[in-house]
């Protein structure tokens, strides 16, 4: 112990006796720790960190399976026989996505909530921090309505007040119970079927009897209990202790298979899928977290290979005070682990500054992080990151120390000591080019792998939408079910709200539909063609459905290319009509015109509708995927309690919320707008995982090649000065400036084009991992590849051309004379 506090007495001494070259270091490596806690804080928070429920490894996703869809909502009633004959599980619980306006004292206010089954919180394994959760009751049917809330509503719109348990509230104007409020860290994000990730979580939760179901059963009087045909609900199950996910699938794919036959109408060559509750809520977001950390792993090597390059030209600056060491009696080891003291306690030091710049610089991330990505909230630096940002320096200490430690731990003792120039560090040059190399390679990669994906934006961001975005504002209302009961009062309200703002001074026109582009939709229907033998599961073809009012292909700019659109006059007392986009028409008429023919969504119960147009294909699922068959049919015909509104605008859109919130309240004060937003926001919102991406890794490529041009440069001008008296001799013997230069630029361009190869190599590896985040580019692009290696080599032909023009101003007489 005293021999390592005297090698720390000592390193601290010898850092503080070279100012510059220890703040040089130090910031070099805290910018590299920083940015790694950074990215790495947002992996653990996201990927890493255990859900707040007990035993997460026993809770699964149990969704339908069909041959066109590997993971669909649930029927309640195959619900209801996966709960019974399920022995697999602990429990089975349903839920499904719920908004409900909260009215009262306040403005009203729109709410992301979840109808649930009421054992949802007890296949958790979670109870309220106040109050109570729900009690299962046989049948799933209370004697009250009551509401259980989030621990953020609870502390946002009722200011932790600690009596609100008991108190009466006022969701869709139906009064309702609070029994409780669940802990501050319990969050579960909303989980569709065809959602890759996950939305943000509900903010309040209601026991949902499945004879009463807000969304689907209590505005249109129905009982869903005994339906297979209508799929809406999410299944949460909790496997026996022991159960393996293996078993449980193979005992749920017998379940599907009894299903299958006692009902084919509705079970036909269909299964059960079970994911694991991490893996869903996840998605697809691993891969994009997995490359960031990768890119900013590889800034934080190049600028350990930085700082090995500066211990290395420190440790030839100090040959001879390690050659009277050795002379003294001082073994290799002893030697070796002063110089790694060094380094430790300089990866130290910028490990310090490095989680404090990243604990500071955390909140400007977060800004960047697209909101989708789950968890977000739970971002932050806690002990497992200090731990990480810990490992880090201590690694980074003995990556870029070891080296020089190793070099200057073998001096010439002959040489050093006689100072006849002798003692010169065996190799040192040779491990001083090798870095720069490695450098300038993994800042290609870099480079490459941010081409691509900037690339892929710029692609995304050409893909034509279907709309037009701009001047567009947007925004989505649902109703009650008390106040609107039936589908035609639904309908009715909502034409008016678009009639009204349509009307507004500044709005050229205004309409809504179901769902609007971009921002994805669940709705399907198989579709049965006049004339034609109905399709068997096998071939069986859906389409989106959607709901629209009279404006809306209007107020998107979304062209007929045939017939008409949907009008006022499109009501229950005239014929069922509905619009197909230019998709559904091939799909479902590839024989000849789509006008005027007939088709039928659903089953046989459904009316025939009439083709009245065709209009253009819009993008539902997001810019990278691909279009979709759509089905319009009027709000006048039929309708939902929910729709969005697109109102296209003469003036700045936002400049209108006021007096669209005045003209939706003229029709029902108590209704709340929610998503309220342009449309050009969302477009910006569908390429925000890929915008986020790219940029980040682009910024920290652009760092590595900036460390890469410092490394390569003060490579070559330290050769340039060990070669001052070759050089003189040269320029005595004749030898030009134009020949010195080419001599010096010759040397650091070898490096930097051997650095290229390797880099090209790495890149065309690293690719393949990147394949999966590209879109309309291909991931051995010869644009990117040769545009960014050209940029590579004209980086290292400048930082190589400012020590070689330096060289060549070397004085002869004043060279030789030094020696």
């Amino acid at each position: 112990m005293s021999d390592v506090t005297q090698d720390l007495r000592l390193s601290l001494r010898m850092l503080s006796r070279s100012p510059v070259f220890t703040v040089v270091a130090v910031l070099t490596l805290a910018l590299g720790i920083a940015a790694n806690t950074a990215i790495f804080s947002v992996v653990n928070a996201v990927l890493l960190s255990s859900l707040p429920f007990p035993e997460q490894d026993r809770l699964v996703m149990a969704w339908s399976r069909t041959p066109t869809m590997p993971r669909w909502s649930v029927a309640p009633a195959n619900f209801l026989d996966w709960r019974a004959q399920g022995d697999v599980f602990d429990g089975l619980a349903a839920f499904s996505q719920l908004h409900v306006s909260l009215s009262g004292d306040d403005l009203p206010e729109r709410l992301r909530g979840a109808s649930v089954s009421t054992n949802y919180f007890q296949v958790l394994g979670v109870g309220a921090a106040l109050g109570t959760t729900f009690q299962p009751v046989a049948g799933e049917t209370g004697p009250r309505q009551v509401v259980v809330l989030s621990h953020g509503l609870w502390k946002r719109r009722f200011g932790s007040d600690p009596n609100i348990i008991g108190r009466a509230i006022r969701l869709d104007e139906r009064s309702h119970e609070v029994v409780g409020v669940m802990p501050e860290r319990f969050t579960l994000p909303d989980i569709g079927p065809r959602k890759t990730t996950p939305t943000e979580p509900p903010e309040l939760w209601i026991p949902a009897p499945l004879h009463d179901i807000p969304q689907l059963g209590a505005s249109a009087g129905l009982d869903l209990s005994q339906s297979r045909d209508t799929s809406y609900l999410r299944v949460l199950g909790r496997l026996k202790p022991g159960v393996t996910l293996e078993r449980a699938s193979a005992a749920m794919s017998a379940v599907a298979q009894r299903l299958e036959q006692e009902y084919p109408a509705s079970n036909l060559h269909s299964g059960i899928t079970l994911v694991p509750l991490r893996e869903q809520i996840v998605g697809d977001v691993r891969p994009v977290l997995w490359v960031l950390l990768a890119a900013v792993g590889l800034v934080m090597a190049i600028a350990c290979a930085n700082v090995a390059n500066l211990f290395l030209v420190r440790a030839a600056a100090r040959r001879q005070e390690m050659a009277v060491r050795a002379a003294l009696g001082a073994g290799r080891g002893r030697m070796m682990r002063q110089l790694l003291t060094e380094s430790l306690v300089l990866a130290l030091l910028a490990g310090a500054l490095g989680v404090f710049l990243a604990a500071w610089g955390l909140d400007g991330l977060m800004h960047l992080v697209p909101a989708e990505l789950p968890r977000l909230d739970e971002v932050r630096v806690d002990g497992r990151v200090l731990a990480f940002a810990l490992c880090v320096s201590l690694a980074t200490g003995v990556l870029f120390g070891l080296l020089p430690a190793l070099q200057a731990s073998r001096p010439d003792l002959n040489g050093v000591l006689r100072q006849t120039g002798g003692g010169k560090l065996a190799g040192g040059q040779r491990s001083r080019d090798v870095l720069v190399v490695g450098e300038v390679a993994l800042a290609l990669v870099l480079l490459i792998g941010a081409g691509l994906l900037l690339r892929t934006l710029w692609r995304l961001q050409e893909v034509d939408p279907g709309f037009r975005e701009e001047s567009v504002l947007t925004w989505s209302l649902s109703l009650p079910g008390d106040k609107y009961p039936d589908e035609a009062r639904q309908g009715a309200f909502f034409q008016q709200v678009a009639e009204r703002v349509a009307s507004l001074p500044g709005v050229r026109s205004a309409g809504a539909a179901t769902d609007l582009p971009l921002g994805g939709a669940n709705i399907w229907f198989e579709v049965e063609v006049e004339g034609r033998a109905p399709p068997s599961p096998e071939e069986s073809a859906n389409v989106g459905f959607q709901v629209v009012t009279s404006g809306y292909f209007q107020s998107l700019g979304i062209p007929v290319r045939r017939g008409r659109e949907v009008t006022v006059l499109d009501t229950r007392a005239t014929q069922p009509v509905v619009v197909l986009n230019e998709s559904a028409a091939r799909r479902f008429f590839p024989e000849g015109e789509a006008v005027g023919q007939r088709l039928r969504l659903g089953d046989s119960s459904t009316p025939w509708l009439t083709v009245v147009g065709v209009v253009g294909d819009t993008r539902y699922d997001g810019p990278d995927k691909d279009v979709r068959p759509e089905a319009y049919v009027p709000a006048l015909q039929r309708s939902l309690f929910f729709m969005s509104f697109a109102a296209r605008t003469e003036l700045e859109p936002l400049a209108l919320a006021g007096s669209v919130r005045a003209a939706v309240a003229a029709l029902d004060k108590d209704l709340p707008l929610s998503a309220l937003r342009t449309m050009e926001q969302r477009v910006d919102a569908a390429t925000a995982r890929p915008r986020f991406v790219s940029l980040l890794v682009a910024v920290f490529a652009l760092l590595s090649l900036l460390l890469a041009g410092v490394g390569l440069s003060g490579v070559m001008a330290y050769s340039a000065r060990q070669r001052t008296r070759e050089i003189g001799i040269r320029m005595a013997l004749g030898a030009r400036p134009g020949d010195v230069l080419r001599m010096v630029l010759g040397q650091g361009m070898r490096l930097a084009l051997a650095g290229v190869v390797l880099g090209l190599l790495g890149a065309w590896g690293m690719t393949r991992v990147l394949s999966s985040l590209l879109f309309g580019v291909s991931a051995t692009d010869p644009v990117v590849f040769g545009s960014l290696s050209v940029l590579v080599a004209g980086v290292a032909l400048l930082a190589t051309w400012l020590p070689a023009h330096r060289a060549t101003r070397v004085d002869p007489q004043v060279a030789l004379r030094g020696e």
